[in-house]
């Protein structure tokens, strides 16, 4: 006679193998084809600084499976805002972003600054220091602006682009390519002016030569550097996935992987005006962030 004391096992076994597996967690990568920053090559990932730090998660988390989505801007941030179950591996921190996503840090960029067609030289007119003033510059008739649509500049530039008294003259492009053709339509004169990063105009002007005669200008006023790193929809499941985003990178090595995937596309320049506040905080993220997850 069966001993009684093990039919509730027994039971028990014989129904959780009658339940069907539990699915391996699918996580899409919200990805932008956006050199340096990231680089599409067949639909994977390239050589950009955001894929390296998407192969280095991926290589460590075998247990999931991971799709790659290229999308623009204002996919990007509707699918987020919605809560679905996709991670953005190139996001800048605003604190309107904050509201609708989980954040793990991953990258500490130098301002935007003003890039301009020598020909406007004058009415751009920077002050004593060589700096442009934007609002000047955004009010002034004679100059024609450019910048993408939903794209984010850092909180300060935002607020002065979504002011409409600064709108007048400013054109916002599409954001289908993040902007990768802004540059060239300045060297065209199909535009005056743009707002663009350090590292991205670097890159640009070493893949067309067209564009080295372009000129750049520190913004006024600019807030320093900006934080970037990836996002997740500030509901559970994303908050599940900042939680083992951060495990995965809170490490020297991890660290060293970030500091490595954004310095080689950062200017001499700007290495040595910002490169103390850099590695500080990279030593940083090798700790874990827990304070992103627990609020």
């Amino acid at each position: 006679m069966p001993d009684v004391r093990l039919l509730p096992f027994a039971f028990a076994a014989l129904l959780s193998a009658s339940l069907p597996a539990r699915a391996a967690e699918t996580i899409t990568w919200l990805m932008s084809d956006f050199p340096p920053v990231g680089e599409q090559i067949n639909g994977q990932p390239g050589n950009g600084m955001t894929d390296q730090v998407v192969k280095y998660l991926i290589a460590r988390w075998p247990e999931a499976t991971h799709r790659y989505l290229y999308a623009n801007p204002n996919r990007v941030w509707s699918m987020l805002a919605a809560g679905e179950h996709a991670c953005f591996a190139s996001a800048l921190r605003t604190p309107e972003r904050e509201k609708v996503a989980y954040f793990r840090n991953a990258y500490l960029l130098p301002p935007p600054q003003l890039v301009y067609r020598p020909e406007t030289q004058d009415a751009i007119r920077l002050n004593r220091k060589g700096e442009a003033e934007l609002p000047a510059v955004l009010r002034n008739a004679s100059l024609r602006g450019l910048v993408v649509e939903t794209r984010s500049y850092g909180a300060g530039i935002d607020a002065l682009l979504a002011d409409p008294a600064n709108s007048a003259h400013l054109k916002r492009l599409a954001p289908g390519n993040y902007g990768r053709s802004i540059l060239t339509m300045l060297a065209m004169n199909r535009a005056d002016y743009t707002i663009e990063m350090d590292f991205v105009m670097t890159h640009a002007r070493a893949q067309d030569a067209t564009l080295t005669h372009l000129k750049t200008a520190p913004l006024a006023g600019g807030a320093g550097l900006m934080v970037g790193g990836i996002a997740c929809p500030r509901n559970a499941w994303g908050r599940n996935q900042i939680r083992h985003i951060d495990q995965l990178l809170a490490s020297p090595e991890g660290a060293a992987m970030l500091s490595q995937a954004q310095m080689r596309w950062i200017s001499k320049e700007t290495t040595q005006r910002y490169g103390a506040a850099m590695k500080d905080f990279f030593r940083q993220l090798a700790s874990p962030q827990e304070q992103e997850y627990h609020r």
